[in-house]
Order: C-alpha cells, then structure tokens, then sequence
C-alpha cells in the first residue's frame, strides 16, 4: 500500500506537518503568506520541515541549472491564484537568463483563463520583438487546446466586464495574427514544475 501523502506548512502560527490536505487548506486560506506543499511520505516532509521553505519557494539560480528545459532559448509561463486575496496572476520567466520577463494581476479568476492569456501575451511579446528562435513552455494542456481553438472557452461564465475585454482581446490576436513560435508541454513529472510556478502547492 502507498504511504499516505504529508503536508507541511511554512509561514502559519506554526511550522508543522499535517496528514490530512482538509485540515491545511482553512489554517491557509486566510493567510496571504501562508506556503504549504505536500510530500510522497512522512519522511519526504520530515526533511522538508528541517529545509526550511526557501528550499522549494525560494529555489536559487542552481535550481534553474539543473532545470534547464530541452529548448533553452524559451519562456516558461504559468498562473495561479492566492487563495487569500482572490487575485490571480501569471508571469514567465527567460530561461536564458533566468529573470522574470512580465507579470500581471487581476482579482478574478480561474486558472485555465489565465494560464490561457499567459500564453497569449507571451506569444505575442516574443513575435513584437523578433524573437522567433525562442519557444514558450506552459503546463497547461488545457491552455494550449484553448490556443489551438483560439477561443479561451470561460467567457460564458464571467460576469466582470474588463476581464471579458481582456479575453476578447487575446482571442482578436489569435484570429488576426500568425505566431511561429514552437509552444511546449512541460513534463512536470519527470522535470518537476515549469519555472515559472508560483510555488503555493
């Protein structure tokens, strides 16, 4: 039988190691800069709690080393949400030199919207600049069926008026526009998470 999945938490009134995830999601909900992740085994977390946070939310410029995708000269890019404030972001990160490339923030969400425009907003940085040697990594499938579509598909559901313009505006560049650039599946489960992740697992 697989040993039971652990969760150690960071950043709440206490460091500690939790067993169940219904426990951890409410101590974390309601703290901005509360940081969980959950491990294999009991001991996987044991080292992790004795590691510190920094280790896996705060990964130094060796972490990007070891982690270099097969298309070097790429963007990665991802999203996600805070389940404190509501706000939900996406960023991407050059992995030739290993910085931050762009962010954005907006307080309405879900993650397959955002993981959607990240693309989007990356393809279309990368074709202003001529940067046509580049490819752009995502780990989100559903995204990149959205983008194959060029439809986001959630529209439907969204009631805030700006937000929709947003969509309309990613889906307009989709339809009027030809993008070269090579978009890759992450393999997240041989090469662990894409480097843009946010780290709030």
């Amino acid at each position: 039988m697989a040993e039971k999945k652990r969760y150690v938490v960071w950043q709440w009134t206490k460091t500690w190691i939790f067993e169940d995830r219904g426990e951890v999601q409410p101590l974390v909900s309601w703290v901005a800069w509360s940081k969980f992740k959950s491990f294999k085994s009991e001991q996987e977390a044991k080292e992790a709690l004795e590691k510190g946070r920094e280790e896996y939310y705060e990964p130094a410029k060796k972490w990007f080393q070891k982690d270099i995708p097969f298309e070097k000269k790429s963007i990665a890019v991802d999203a996600a949400c805070s389940s404190a404030t509501g706000v939900m972001e996406y960023q991407w990160i050059d992995l030739v030199d290993q910085k931050k490339v762009f962010s954005f923030s907006f307080p309405e969400w879900t993650n397959n919207i955002w993981e959607f425009l990240a693309i989007v907003h990356g393809l279309s940085w990368l074709k202003e600049r001529k940067m046509d040697d580049y490819s752009l990594y995502s780990d989100s499938k559903t995204a990149m069926n959205r983008i194959v579509k060029k439809r986001c598909n959630s529209s439907y559901a969204i009631k805030d008026q700006k937000l929709l313009e947003i969509i309309k505006r990613a889906e307009n560049r989709l339809e009027k526009n030809t993008y070269t650039t090579k978009i890759l599946k992450r393999d997240t489960d041989s090469r662990g998470e894409i480097p843009a992740d946010f780290w709030r697992k």
